[in-house]
């Protein structure tokens, strides 16, 4: 049986495809009543509580202490007691034993008592001489028959119950070691640690987020039986309605280069349903794949060994249940971020900073240590929140750091500043690196907890807002660690920092990174005047080489995340989620290929790296400088026309969109690259000014489109506006341009009632910039001779191979905008030929670094695919509404002469525009 997502996912309120109503609060679904299995004994699960009052819930250190536990996350304000019924069957003076931690030893900040039957026990649990998990002595009890236990929060700080114990024998004492914990409360509640058998996969992808929903797909679409197992209730890991973390890839910082493939294609389901987080919508793509099981709350703890090199299954415990489950299977994938599945699988693998010596990378330290990025605590129920919310209110509300949270100095520093009184916390609030994220969860998560009220502190006691903060109120602190950082396991190649400055791209490479070279400082919120960022550099795209996506060391392992093969100065340029999305398609989609061919992935990359790089060109995923070559593809073969294209934009007449007011500086970065020599600069100015204008034209290079305020100038050029005018205004300017200038910046200062229009063009790489801030994909309208853009759009592009701009530029097909819809294009295969399924890839707005409403103008919205059978015009597709940049359609096997794409509606553009056409005839 098919097991779908936890309920609470399902129990959330959708409302035009965005969460409403109250905030998604994780508690256990099904709660068990407390038995007297064993004579004289009750053990009680905190989580089992049927009122959970103020406390929350808490699964994540499942692995490392034993079990779910409640905390009482009051923000320093004790919270609503947690309570519960339970049915004593036999009499007597009962002892009580509660499982806690004192997480602060020498403060104790999260004390707590136990009420039982109204009555409070004098013990104040999560106070022992210890800072780790223990059982606590509370004393007798009588009891008999119904009894009320209440859990009775002191403090507000985060104090914490794992279970309670009664018991009549008063010389028990209950163990303490974390497996002989998990045994014990198996024995007491009657609960089997023998393994059930889940199922037996070609495929098991561990962990859910940004890299496992997307192998997970990319298995199961390959043909693969596979599943997913995730420790979470949730989809979507950082990103998920839990965390939130922000989307991020290299389509920001690197226009017409936005992740394609299943993250694109999520994406728009994503701003389609208007959504913030991924959750709902990876839940719904996994839910389509019939070869997809999806196991949640599920947290793998250890890898069975068909032999010292080879997995040959995978054990989870339940996190709400403590229930074991088996799941046998040939290709396994590691994307649990932490890298647990290699680590108990004995894969190799490193944790903290390379010596600057071993890859030769100046950006390492000279000695090798443990030092690795801190996370963030994230979550507010709607998958939108980082460190905290405050709230102002109409009184003074005082604020005291706790003697046990180190005190900030400064926040002040480079790349850091408080610009005003924050209600949210940011992605800087870090803990200091050498605390271990996987070995030291729970540490590493309290200690975040500790920064924000350092933070808190900060602001409301020392910062330049204090006064103007005293009505401030700090009112909640979400407890899930959304990570950076951790274990990295390696793989046959480990990328470096040389790799990625250069731009590498390897002969395996399966996908491509284009985020900074971003590594937050070692000392985080601690830093001081040094800022949040170790470094943080413009990056080329460089690719991510197939090598480094599987073990050295364990055969049948792949690893996609932030646990593959790189380097840590290396990882900040392939860590964020979109490219990490790829990574993890690129991953499921070979394990698939060698679970079929029965091959190890080395094997694979040896020997069939080209068809796994032409396996996800046609699943859309684009592999910069790889075209498609599939010799299935029956679309390469045939003759291509269409109603109408359009000329290469040099020889049409510029549209505008919008005008800008010249209010301020402004400038506009076209791209360049290929060009030696600039002749003349057009810009299309507006003046209502009744007087002319002298403004000065400064041009400047630029290697990519970042950091616009820091380009090298080329030179800087007079030009006169007439009074009253609209139109072109020339510029000679005759400069050869620099070497290595990929895009010229246009820059003119504010001016009097001037415009600088827009103009429409779609997928060209740069923008326009203002306060140094750049907006991709937006164009002041200017022109350059020799022309700006030269490639053409005929009907042949559709099958050259390429499916996006930045790659080459004549990569599509685009109908004449002064013809109206709809418009053709047909493929002659010059005689009948059997087709089942036709690829289309459509031409969407390819910037940014998610998509965006509204839908790309350029996308077909209504269209039809037919086929020419014995003379006749037979329809075999109708589609309305389409959004999405890439749709497969398959159909009863047809004999076709020709094939025809007729599309009726756009999202607005006049244009019908196309990139690829794949027609195959699939057994």
């Amino acid at each position: 049986m098919k097991r779908t997502i936890y309920s609470v996912v399902a129990a959330l309120l959708i409302c035009g495809g965005a969460i409403a109503g109250d905030l998604f609060i994780f508690e256990k679904e099904h709660r068990a009543q407390a038995e007297m299995v064993v004579d004289g004994f009750l053990y009680i699960d905190a989580e089992d509580f049927d009122n959970y009052g103020g406390w929350r819930m808490d699964t994540q250190f499942v692995h490392l202490m034993g079990s779910a536990f409640m905390m009482a996350t009051g923000v320093g304000r004790p919270v609503e007691d947690a309570t519960t019924v339970i049915d004593v069957p036999k009499a007597g003076e009962y002892h009580v034993w509660v499982r806690a931690r004192n997480w602060v030893k020498d403060y104790a900040p999260g004390r707590f008592q136990l009420a039982v039957n109204g009555e409070t026990l004098a013990m104040e649990f999560g106070a022992a001489d210890c800072d780790q998990w223990t059982w606590e002595k509370g004393g007798p009890v009588a009891l008999d028959g119904e009894t009320t236990l209440a859990l009775q929060d002191l403090t507000g700080f985060y104090g914490r119950c794992d279970a309670i114990l009664l018991t009549t024998d008063a010389s028990y004492v209950p163990p303490e070691d974390k497996e002989d914990v998990c045994k014990e409360r198996a024995r007491l509640q009657g609960l089997s640690l023998e393994p059930e058998f889940a199922g037996e996969f070609d495929v098991i992808v561990v962990g859910a987020g940004w890299a496992g929903v997307p192998a997970a797909i990319a298995a199961a679409r390959n043909g693969a039986k596979t599943a997913l197992i995730q420790n979470r209730p949730t989809l979507g890991g950082n990103c998920s309605v839990e965390a939130g973390v922000g989307v991020n890839g290299a389509g920001g910082n690197h226009p017409g280069w936005r992740e394609a493939g299943i993250i694109e294609e999520a994406g728009w389901l994503v701003a389609d349903r208007k959504q913030i987080n991924y959750t709902q919508v990876f839940q719904e793509l996994c839910e389509a794949e019939t070869n997809l099981t999806v196991f949640c709350n599920q947290h793998v703890f250890e890898a069975v060994k068909e032999n010292e090199s080879r997995i040959s299954a995978v054990k989870s415990v339940s996190t709400l249940t403590g229930l074991i489950s088996e799941y046998k299977g040939t290709m396994f994938i590691d994307c649990s971020g932490d890298g647990w599945l290699g680590y108990y699988a004995g894969a190799e693998y490193r944790h903290g900073r390379e010596a600057s010596g071993e890859f030769n990378e100046d950006k390492a330290p000279a000695v090798a240590d443990g030092i690795t990025m801190s996370g963030c605590i994230m979550g507010d129920g709607n998958g939108f929140m980082t460190a905290f919310n405050a709230q102002k209110t109409d009184r003074p509300v005082a604020f005291v750091r706790p003697d046990w949270v180190r005190e900030i100095e400064t926040l002040n520093g480079h790349d850091r500043t408080l610009k005003r009184i924050p209600n949210v916390g940011t992605w800087w609030m870090e803990h200091s690196g050498e605390i271990d994220d996987a070995m030291q969860a729970e540490e590493a998560r309290d200690e975040l907890i500790k920064v924000t009220f350092a933070f808190w502190d900060f602001v409301k006691n020392k910062s330049e807002f204090s006064e103007e903060a005293r009505n401030y109120q700090l009112n909640m602190i979400p407890i899930l660690d959304a990570k950076r950082e951790s274990r990295r396991l390696e793989g046959d190649y480990m990328v470096n920092q040389n790799d990625v400055e250069a731009g590498r791209m390897f002969p395996d490479r399966i996908s491509y990174c284009g985020w900074d070279l971003d590594i937050h400082h070692p000392l985080g919120i601690y830093s001081g005047k040094e800022g949040s960022l170790d470094f943080k550099d413009p990056m080329p795209l460089s690719s991510v080489p197939y090598r480094s996506i599987y073990s050295r060391n364990v055969d049948n392992l792949f690893m996609a995340g932030r646990c593959i093969s790189y380097t840590h100065v290396a990882l900040g340029t392939v860590r964020v989620q979109s490219t990490l999305a790829t990574v993890g398609q690129a991953a499921g989609t070979a394990a698939a290929m060698c679970a079929e061919k029965n091959i190890n992935p080395r094997t694979l990359g040896r020997n069939h790296i080209a068809e796994l790089q032409q396996e996800l060109l046609k699943d859309d995923q684009t592999i910069p400088g790889v075209k498609n070559e599939d010799s299935s593809d029956l679309a390469r073969k045939a003759k291509v026309s269409a109603s109408s294209w359009r000329k290469g934009a040099a020889d049409t007449e510029i549209s505008f969109v919008k005008p800008i007011p010249l209010n301020m500086d402004r400038s506009v970065v076209i791209p360049v690259d290929g060009l030696k020599k600039i002749s003349s600069v057009s810009l299309y100015l507006e003046s209502d000014d009744i007087l002319s204008q002298e403004l000065t034209v400064r041009i400047s290079g630029l290697e990519k489109f970042v950091r616009v305020n820091e380009a090298e100038s080329i030179g800087d050029y007079a030009v006169s506006i007439p009074e009253k005018f609209k139109g072109w205004i020339e510029v000679p300017v005759d400069v050869k341009l620099p070497k290595g200038t990929s895009f010229l910046q246009i820059a003119l200062p504010k001016g009097y009632s001037l415009n600088w229009p827009l103009m429409a063009t779609e997928g060209m790489p740069g923008g326009r910039s203002y306060k140094g801030n750049g907006v991709h994909g937006e164009f002041h309208a200017v022109k350059i001779d020799p022309p700006l853009n030269t490639e053409n759009f005929e009907p042949q592009n559709v099958v050259n191979g390429w499916s996006r701009m930045a790659d080459h530029a004549s990569s599509m097909w685009s109908s004449d905008p002064e013809q109206s819809l709809p418009q053709w294009l047909e493929l002659d295969f010059g005689r009948p030929t059997a087709i089942n399924t036709v690829q289309l890839t459509f031409v969407t707005n390819p910037n940014g670094q998610r998509p965006k409403l509204p839908f790309s103008p350029t996308c077909a919205r209504d269209y039809e695919l037919s086929a020419l059978v014995n003379g006749q015009w037979v329809p075999l597709v109708k589609e309305l509404d389409n959004f999405q940049r890439h749709r497969i359609h398959r159909f009863r096997t047809a004999k076709a002469d020709k094939l025809r794409l007729t599309v009726s509606a756009t999202h607005g553009d006049s244009s019908v525009s196309l990139f690829e056409i794949r027609a195959y005839n699939d057994q």
